[in-house]
C-alpha cells in the first residue's frame, strides 16, 4: 500500500442494502460503531464515517445506504449519500460488496456496480470486489469460475488479486472475527488508494432495475451455457486464487503473531506505567511531608528565613502540581494499535503500539 504521510484518504464501503456493509466496517474498526443486522431492509439511511489509521495514514471507512431501492425517491437520497462520500474523500480505496444467492452473484448488485463505475470510474489499483457472507463449503472451482463470470458482466479486466471471497462466519466467535479481519485487511493491503472524479451522475432509475437485472441474467445465462468450453482457463483462475490465499494466509498468520506480540508488549507497557504511578505516587506523598515539615518550621524561624521557606512552599506546591499531572497523564495513557506496513525483513503487514 502506498504511504502519504500529508493526505488522509477514505475506504469507501459501497453495495446495495443486505450485502453486509456495515458489518464488514465493523470488522475492520474491531468494534461495534455502525448498526447492522441481517436483513434484507435497508439499515443504513444516511452516509457514517469512523477514522482508523492503517500503514502511517489516516482513513475515513464510508458506511454509504445500499444505492438499488424500490422507491426513486430514495433512489436519488441514496446516490446524493454517494457522491458525498467522494466529495469528502476523493482519493479513497473502494469496497464493493456483492452478496448472493445461493453462491449466485445477485443481478441487482452488479446493476448497482455498473451505475456507480459509469459515474465514477473506479480505478483498479484502489478497487476490491467483495463476495461476502459465502459458505464455507462450495465448489472447488468456485472462486474460478466467479472471477471469470464477473469480467464478462462487467466487461472490464479483474485480477484475482482484486476479488475477495469471505466466507459466512458466527458473529459471537471471536476466533472467526479475527480470521475474517485479517483475511479482509490482507486483501486491502494489497490496494493503493486513487483519485476518483465523478464524469458524470449516477444513472439509475428505480423503473428501469427490472429491465437491467434481466439484461445481466442474460449475460449470465450466456456464460453458463460457454462454460463447458473454458474450463481449463476456470481451472487456472481457480489455481491463481488459490496460490494467492495460501500466500495470504501466510502473511495473515504472520500478521496475527505480530498482533499477539504487540499486545503483550501493550500489557507490559501497562505495567511498567503502573509501576511508574506508583512511583510518582510515593515521591508526591514525600513532597506533601516535607512541605508539612517546612510549614512548621516557618513558626519557629525569624522573618528572613519565613520569607526563604515561603519561597521553598511555592516551589513545592508547584511540584506537586506538575507531579500530579504528570500521574493524571499517565494514569490516562493507554498503548495504541496502529497497522501498517513493514518493509524491514520482507515483511508487509504490521503493527505498531503508540
Amino acid at each position: 500500500m502506498a504511504r502519504n504521510y500529508d493526505n488522509k484518504f477514505g475506504l469507501i464501503i459501497l453495495g446495495n442494502s443486505g450485502v453486509g456493509k456495515s458489518f464488514l466496517a465493523n470488522i475492520l474498526l474491531g468494534r461495534e460503531e455502525f448498526k447492522h443486522e441481517f436483513s434484507g431492509q435497508s439499515v443504513t439511511h444516511r452516509t457514517e464515517y469512523q477514522e482508523i489509521t492503517i500503514d502511517n495514514n489516516d482513513y475515513a471507512i464510508f458506511n454509504i445506504p445500499g444505492l438499488i431501492e424500490a422507491d426513486q425517491s430514495r433512489v436519488n437520497i441514496n446516490k446524493r449519500e454517494i457522491d458525498y462520500a467522494f466529495q469528502q474523500r476523493p482519493n479513497s480505496l473502494i469496497i464493493y460488496v456483492f452478496g448472493h444467492q445461493f453462491g449466485r452473484i445477485r443481478n441487482e448488485d452488479v446493476v448497482a456496480f455498473n451505475a456507480i463505475n459509469e459515474a465514477y470510474p473506479l480505478n483498479p489499483e484502489s478497487l476490491l470486489m467483495v463476495v461476502n457472507a459465502l459458505p464455507a463449503n462450495r465448489s472447488t472451482n468456485y472462486e474460478g469460475e466467479v472471477i471469470l463470470m464477473v469480467q464478462d458482466i462487467i466487461a472490464r479486466q479483474v485480477s484475482e488479486r482484486r476479488m475477495c471471497f469471505l466466507n459466512h462466519i458466527n458473529p459471537q466467535n471471536i476466533e472467526e472475527r479475527v480470521a475474517l479481519r485479517n483475511q479482509f485487511l490482507g486483501a486491502i493491503f494489497e490496494l493503493s488508494p486513487r483519485e476518483h472524479r465523478k464524469e458524470h451522475d449516477i444513472h439509475l432509475q428505480a423503473d428501469e432495475v427490472a429491465m437491467l437485472k434481466q439484461q445481466i441474467q442474460n449475460m449470465k445465462d450466456a456464460f453458463d451455457q460457454n462454460k463447458t468450453e473454458f474450463q481449463n482457463e476456470i481451472r487456472i483462475q481457480q489455481l491463481r486464487y488459490d496460490d494467492l490465499v495460501i500466500q495470504q494466509k501466510m502473511e495473515s498468520e504472520r500478521f496475527q503473531r505480530i498482533i499477539d506480540q504487540q499486545a503483550e508488549e501493550a500489557i507490559a507497557m501497562r505495567e511498567r506505567q503502573t509501576e511508574q504511578v506508583r512511583q510518582m505516587q510515593e515521591r508526591l506523598v514525600r513532597m506533601q511531608a516535607d512541605h508539612q515539615t517546612m510549614i512548621q518550621e516557618m513558626t519557629n524561624k525569624n522573618n528572613a528565613d519565613t520569607a526563604l521557606i515561603r519561597q521553598a512552599l511555592e516551589q513545592s506546591n508547584q511540584a506537586q502540581a506538575q507531579l500530579r499531572q504528570q500521574i493524571t497523564d499517565l494514569t490516562k495513557r493507554s498503548p495504541q494499535v496502529v497497522y501498517r506496513t513493514a518493509e524491514e525483513g520482507g515483511g508487509k503487514h504490521g503493527c505498531a503500539i503508540l
